[in-house]
């Protein structure tokens, strides 16, 4: 019998018995691996391609047959029913496989996180953002994917970026349209306007459905990093229905990429759809749009889930438009009309950053402004802020009794808003 090997190639395998110069190209695999695409070269020549049946004898004997037509075994020395069967059988037991068992103890595991961009982005994982239309997300995740795809990083934008190959899976535009976007951005980053190699793909059946074409395009382009624009479209069925939103993470899961999905908010403000989407992504922002000026769109973002990481700090963007150019640039939280939105830790942070030294009085007077909790949460919720902030040594209480950053009470510089909290649990 021949010497016969698999190998996976995007959505399918190839199956090869070298010796005889014969391969088989897979795809489209159904039912556990009893159905597929089989498409058979010999010596580089296509023979013939159909969609047999491999667990049924009748169905491997009529491809043997067919086979034996196209290169009769007298002219070719080859058992075609021999060779359908070694493909049947290796077919069906890698499918029916799957991913082999491990033994935890033997898993190589990463030292630290990584982030595909630190500290928005968490490698190898769903990442989720969801914001009203127009708050401006999809060109905030094609600004991303810029920055992945062409590796670049701009103190100025605060953020580390692992360069990598972006696969945009857009449901809602059109090719020309998010070319354009991608030029005003390469534009604003001082770029050449025609040099991106992001890979975009116009859809529109739902993810579940062209799961096999993604794959592939993934394989082909050594894609890192999918975009998901948005996640309504994309999962082909009610939001609110738990088992399309478990059918579409699971889908997404298989591609062994870092994903960002887009989604928006319903009527109540709240991340539209099943708990399942909350659930199955393992980082989640909100967007949240701010008072800009004209030609300006400035949003802000919250993140709203973490597993496996400490809660990040909200950030706050600019999209600054001007004759085919649109440029980035983060700013203050704490300057904005949604200041009131930062937790407590951050907020204390904050006021003591920008307004100096504060009594306690002080400190619940203005955060009863502008938070919307009872004041007597208010005054829980500050105690207990103050406490993990001395804790985690970022404020002291001053010699006059009033509350103070350690960085400015012992003269030295002090951090990043991101380098501060980077540790610090919120509340």
């Amino acid at each position: 019998m021949a010497a016969v090997t698999i190998v996976e190639e995007g959505s399918g395998y190839k199956i090869e018995w070298a010796d005889k110069g014969l391969e088989c190209q897979v795809k489209h695999i159904t039912n556990n691996g009893y159905k597929a695409q089989c498409a058979f070269t010999l010596w580089g020549t296509p023979v013939h391609r159909s969609f047999p049946t491999l667990n049924s004898n009748s169905g491997m004997e009529s491809l043997a047959r067919t086979l034996n037509r196209k290169r009769p075994i007298e002219d070719f020395e080859i058992n075609w029913l021999d060779i359908v069967e070694d493909l049947a059988g290796i077919l069906i037991d890698t499918v029916a496989q799957g991913k082999p068992e491990v033994v935890l103890g033997e898993v190589e595991t990463e030292e630290g996180l990584v982030y595909r961009v630190d500290n928005l982005l968490v490698e190898g994982e769903h990442n989720l953002i969801w914001a009203d239309g127009g708050t401006g997300k999809s060109m905030f995740a094609l600004f991303l994917s810029v920055l992945v795809q062409q590796g670049y990083i701009n103190s100025e934008h605060g953020l580390i970026v692992e360069p990598g190959n972006v696969l945009y899976l857009d449901w809602e535009t059109k090719d020309k349209e998010i070319a354009t976007r991608s030029r005003m951005i390469h534009n604003g980053l001082g770029m050449d306007s025609l040099h991106s190699n992001i890979v975009y793909q116009e859809m529109f059946r739902d993810l579940m459905s062209d799961a096999d074409r993604i794959k592939d395009l993934c394989y082909k382009h050594s894609i890192d990093m999918i975009v998901v624009d948005s996640l309504g479209m994309a999962c082909g069925g009610a939001l609110e229905d738990s088992g399309t939103i478990i059918n579409f993470f699971n889908t997404l899961g298989k591609f062994d990429t870092t994903n960002l999905v887009l989604s928006h908010s319903n009527r109540q403000g709240q991340m539209f759809g099943s708990a399942y989407a909350w659930n199955a992504s393992r980082n989640i922002w909100e967007a949240k749009k701010t008072v800009g000026k004209t030609g300006v769109i400035d949003f802000t973002l919250f993140h709203r889930k973490h597993n496996n990481i400490p809660q990040q700090p909200a950030q706050t963007w600019s999209m600054k438009f001007d004759d085919g150019i649109v440029e980035y640039s983060r700013g203050d939280v704490f300057m904005t009309d949604l200041k009131g939105e930062l937790s407590y830790p951050d907020l204390i942070f904050k006021i003591l950053q920008n307004e100096g030294a504060k009594t306690k009085d002080n400190l619940v007077d203005e955060i009863t402004s502008l938070k919307a909790d009872p004041p007597d949460r208010i005054k829980r919720n500050i105690d207990v802020a103050i406490t993990r902030l001395k804790n985690d040594d970022k404020i002291v209480t001053n010699p006059e009794g009033q509350i103070e950053l350690v960085t400015l009470a012992s003269n030295q510089p002090a951090l990043g808003d991101d380098e501060q909290w980077n540790n610090t649990t919120r509340i």
